[in-house]
């Protein structure tokens, strides 16, 4: 989607996650899940997709087996735990839970792989300029945490100050690995806000060049994605979601409105597949 302006892939990834906060849906959770992780790999390769797909799948596990351990209603009783009854209901309950908490983490993955830091800081600068610094100084600032802490760690194991596989070995590994990522971190605060205020950030009128103005296939692909968030939570107010209680029920729409969120979510997803196919396939010519 890098053919489209910021704008217009930030529009897609955040009407996909509107329907998946605001409609408690099992079918189009799941069909939002499949199609955010089919993006990730799309995006970010099969190592990333795979291992996003691996914790999506064991959080829905966790959630589907503990929430009828403390929630206890619904009709279907499959067991009984300390004569306490281990319903169906309560199961797909913590299902659904699930696959909107892991299809919302995986697609704000999607959006981070598809909007960097300056394209996101061009979007919302001109509304809030300090908005737009903090998001991209915080997107830019994790990953870049990570990277260190790794560094960090496996210097300090290289040369041999913490070899010890004893709990005490490894909490004063993490420890000292912790320290020196909050002091490089204050240290990389200081010297941007030097830096900032060198530059005058703040004290004046800021401009913007914009090299991706908006063209006519982002104002279609806009007007389509907002049309579709629009149609799957209408369809979902008005009996699109699942009832669980006291037995699973799902709503007269449900079916419709999980079709406008697949239609939704499949946009990117056939962008996304034209680009590495000719990426792939489309040879330089001569």
């Amino acid at each position: 989607m890098k053919g489209l302006a910021p704008l217009s892939r930030v529009t897609a990834v955040m009407g996909i996650l509107l329907v998946i906060m605001f409609s408690r849906s099992l079918s189009a959770a799941g069909a939002g899940l499949l199609a955010g992780v089919v993006c990730l790999f799309l995006v970010d390769g099969r190592r990333k997709g795979l291992k996003w797909a691996c914790g999506a799948l064991a959080l829905c596990g966790a959630t589907a087996v503990i929430d009828p351990i403390f929630s206890h209603r619904g009709m279907t009783v499959l067991l009984f735990v300390n004569d306490r009854p281990y319903t169906l209901e309560s199961m797909l309950y913590g299902l659904e839970l699930g696959l909107s908490l892991s299809g919302a983490g995986v697609w704000l993955a999607v959006l981070r792989g598809l909007v960097n830091e300056r394209e996101m800081l061009g979007i919302f600068g001109r509304f809030s300029p300090k908005l737009a610094m903090t998001v991209s100084m915080t997107l830019g600032f994790i990953p870049r945490l990570i990277r260190k802490n790794s560094r960090i760690r496996e210097a300090q194991r290289g040369a041999g100050l913490f070899g010890g596989d004893s709990p005490s070995g490894r909490l004063e590994e993490v420890s000292a690995v912790f320290t020196a990522c909050m002091a490089w971190s204050a240290e990389a605060a200081a010297g941007a806000a030097q830096s900032m205020n060198a530059r005058g950030f703040g004290t004046h009128k800021i401009t913007f060049s914009d090299r991706r103005a908006m063209r006519l296939k982002d104002v279609l692909f806009i007007s389509a994605a907002v049309l579709l968030t629009i149609g799957a939570l209408v369809l979902s107010a008005l009996g699109g979601a699942t009832e669980f209680f006291p037995k699973v029920d799902f709503g007269r729409y449900e079916m419709a409105m999980t079709a406008v969120y697949m239609a939704e979510c499949i946009l990117p997803i056939i962008i996304l597949a034209k680009e590495r196919l000719q990426w792939t396939l489309y040879g330089a010519k001569d």
